[in-house]
């Protein structure tokens, strides 16, 4: 007799070949898993780094926007990453990186020199400005040595280990014009998702200085991390060792603090001397903790070596300027005459929006023949670069005695009596965009008996009757000249529609002479 146990051994090998399949499936995802999730999430963090590195960008941008228009703005920024969900497989974490503003270190310019009241500030000496790189870290979990990306004076550039890469820069120099945008503020965040960044302008670039050197040639000094050789590729179209005038290359020698290979340290830039350079400066501070500027120094802007008739007035007028040569307002001004005859007095001393502070010199009903004045407007401890000094003359009736000596018949000294000059604005050609109301402005001028000393050109407001803007132009001589001067005036809220151009000219015998330009109705 045949017995059976109840097993059937025909259903073992379909089992087998099931667990078998479902080892070979587990066995697969593990070497996913290890091998190609990381792979992925490798190309993942890299196309972010990539990313973050043009709103990097799209953040220099902005701080050179926020530096020229004086309006704040946020730039988003997008630190981390998330990667994409994916079946069965498992992902890491999300990465988070960090954005952070660097400890403060000094540019400087040395050996720079203005003209008139401006050079009791730029008188040569040292200028040192603080400014921050803005770092961007990232925290990956598979891209190995992603680079940090630094933001400095206006180039970006990335940074693994001692070697640095630009991949933009502004330019600092560009032939005689030379840019310099300061980061002030701390400020750090570190997250995954987008976040924004706070941009306020601390110094809004608003004036241009023109400087030359006399003694030592000028010096530019930025801190950097840049190496020597990426820095001799953003110099190369500006460097000229021979110095050579005709090719609008003024950089004649740069050199680093720390040798290659690595960081730069301190690059110091050397410009080619017996040049004028536009100086233009401003500040940007980072986040919520930026720097306002304090008044540095006082310039003169209307009024100065002008004559002035008995029983009239002559405005005088102040401008209060940071350290980076931008207006400051609520400065507390004063006035005096400190020698000759007649008052000053002013409506309101502290200086306005454009660090503007007005004051009114009243001349003396009578005056015999023709009187020196000089009048000091000055701020806090009256220092010189925070002094400014007006000297022009009054002039009344010649004395009796003065009439009946014809020992000067030939420059008498009632300039009643004298041919001033001649000026006439020729052109005006409206250049105003949604930034900037713009006109270039050009008059022509002569003199008769005296040299042409300087000419200034005002753009005021037609209703008010206020005075906008005011440039000087003091390198005219001799008995002519044609000048050709731009005014420019921020649009927006609160800016005039309409605006009339007046210029003076003066001669070095104090007379001087008028034109106004007047839109035509349309």
């Amino acid at each position: 007799m045949t017995f059976h146990n109840g097993f059937d051994d025909r259903a073992v090998s379909p089992l087998i070949g099931a667990i078998l399949l479902l080892a070979i499936l587990v066995a697969l995802l593990g070497l996913l898993q290890l091998n190609a999730v990381p792979a992925l999430t490798s190309q993942t963090e890299f196309e972010h780094n990539q990313h973050v590195q043009g709103e990097l960008k799209d953040l220099t941008a902005g701080i050179e926007r926020t530096a020229t228009t004086g309006t704040g703005e946020s730039v988003a920024i997008t630190p981390g990453v998330r990667y994409p969900s994916r079946v069965v497989l498992v992902n890491p974490p999300p990465a988070s990186g960090t954005i952070r503003t660097a400890s403060a270190s000094n540019l400087t310019i040395d050996g720079a020199h203005a003209n008139g009241a401006t050079g009791d500030y730029w008188n040569g000496s040292n200028k040192s400005i603080p400014t921050r790189q803005i770092i961007y870290e990232p925290h990956y979990n598979e891209y190995d040595n992603a680079p940090e990306t630094v933001l400095e004076l206006g180039a970006v550039y990335n940074r693994v280990d001692d070697t640095t890469i630009a991949t933009g820069d502004r330019g600092v120099i560009d032939g005689r014009t030379l840019s310099l945008t300061s980061v002030s503020g701390e400020y750090r965040h570190t997250g995954v998702d987008r976040t924004l960044v706070d941009l306020t302008p601390s110094s809004t670039e608003t004036r241009t200085v023109t400087v030359t050197d006399r003694e030592n040639p000028i010096t530019l000094t930025l801190p950097t991390d840049l190496d020597e050789s990426e820095w001799e590729s953003l110099l190369e179209s500006e460097y000229d060792p021979d110095g050579d005038e005709d090719n609008d290359r003024y950089v004649t020698d740069y050199s680093c603090t720390s040798e290659a290979p690595g960081s730069c340290g301190e690059l110091t830039v050397t410009l080619q001397p017996d040049a004028t350079y536009e100086l233009h400066l401003a500040q940007v501070g980072v986040g919520h903790s930026s720097v306002a500027q304090t008044p540095t120094y006082l310039t003169d802007v209307v009024g100065n070596e002008t004559s002035i008739r008995a029983g009239t007035q002559q405005r005088l007028v102040t401008e209060a300027r940071d350290e980076l040569d931008n207006p400051v307002s609520g400065v507390s001004v004063t006035a005096d005459v400190v020698s000759g005859p007649g008052t000053v007095r002013t409506p309101d001393q502290r200086s306005d929006t454009d660090g503007r502070t007005a004051f009114i010199y009243d001349a003396p009903e009578i005056v015999d023949g023709v009187e020196p004045v000089t009048v000091e407007a000055t701020f806090g401890d009256g220092a010189a670069e925070r002094t400014v000094t007006f000297t022009f003359h009054v002039w009344g009736e010649s004395t009796e005695e003065e009439l009946e000596d014809p020992a000067d018949e030939s420059e008498p000294d009632d300039p009643s009596e004298r041919d001033g000059p001649t000026i006439q604005i020729t052109n005006v050609d409206d250049q105003s965009n949604p930034v900037f109301d713009s006109y270039e402005v050009t008059a022509e001028m002569e003199s008769v008996e005296a040299d042409l000393s300087r000419v200034e050109f005002e753009l005021i407001d037609s209703t008010t009757g206020d005075v906008l803007e005011t440039e000087i132009d003091s390198t005219v001589s001799g008995t002519s000249a044609t000048v050709t001067q731009r005014l420019e005036r921020r649009a927006g809220p609160g800016s005039s529609s309409e605006y009339r151009i007046s210029a003076v000219v003066y001669t070095t015998d104090g007379m001087s002479t008028s034109d106004e330009w007047v839109p035509d109705s349309p």
